[in-house]
């Protein structure tokens, strides 16, 4: 049997609420707690935005994430993708990670989308010649190609997820990370990332998949796992995963 792509064991992440200096800055979640010691005069020193999360993933499995929100799904792929780091616990991951997360995230607002895909596939390691060998297939698959040479700054919600999801799933990455960010796009332009998901998934590529989408969900995983409050509530089938979902939203 071949290892897991993903290892995660015991794996929490701590806030200090006390940085959080703005209700703007919470999220629903974690202002729905904070908000009878707030309303005592007092807020707790921090708060477990995550807490003895583990679980596997194997090579060629698409796990779908799901929970509401403020239930540390986009903590935990921050975790994964090493923007942030635990406060407990460990995450190990079977190769280079591609992470699709909060629009912008690993692009310069100033550089033009050409030079974004150079600088994303430098921090993975390629050689300029290998990113060059993708490039053409990236603009192609993404749509923007009349405005390539244009700084992302400039680009629509649209735009900027159609060239980010086209540079993470083209470029040299064993695992990729997709958060929420597909709601941007297009019905046509979804199917196409779905579509390129599952073409990874059977290429022997780990994807991670979060989304309220659970046609999507069911299309795509084989498995899911169900946050609530930071823990693991459901880890499991499909199906099961979905209804657990669900139950806690309804």
């Amino acid at each position: 049997m071949s290892a897991p792509a993903i290892e995660v064991r015991g794996l929490g992440k701590l806030f200090a609420v006390n940085e959080l200096r703005h209700r703007r800055t919470l999220s629903e979640r974690m202002w729905r707690m904070l908000r009878p010691a707030a309303a005592a005069g007092g807020l707790p020193e921090s708060l477990w935005a995550l807490r003895e999360v583990s679980f596997d993933v194997a090579p060629g499995e698409v796990l779908g994430v799901l929970g509401r929100n403020g239930s540390g799904k986009s903590t935990l792929l921050k975790i994964l993708a090493r923007i942030t780091m635990p406060s407990a616990g460990e995450a190990r991951l079977g190769g280079r990670v591609g992470a699709l997360l909060e629009i912008g995230t690993g692009f310069h607002p100033d550089l033009s989308g050409r030079e974004n895909i150079l600088l994303n596939g430098a921090i993975l390691g390629m050689t300029p010649a290998e990113i060059r060998s993708r490039e053409a297939e990236i603009i192609e698959f993404s749509g923007v190609d009349r405005f390539i040479d244009t700084a992302v700054k400039h680009y629509s919600s649209g735009m900027f997820m159609r060239l980010a999801f086209a540079v993470a799933a083209h470029l040299r990455c064993e695992i990729m990370l997709v958060d929420e960010v597909l709601a941007v796009g297009d019905a046509g332009f979804q199917e196409k990332c779905k579509a390129k998901i599952q073409q990874i998934a059977l290429s022997g590529g780990t994807v991670l998949f979060t989304s309220h989408d659970m046609a999507s969900v069911e299309r795509l995983c084989r498995r899911v796992l169900v946050l609530d409050e930071g823990r693991v509530a459901y880890l499991g089938d499909t199906a099961g995963g979905v209804a657990d979902y669900r139950r806690r939203v309804g």
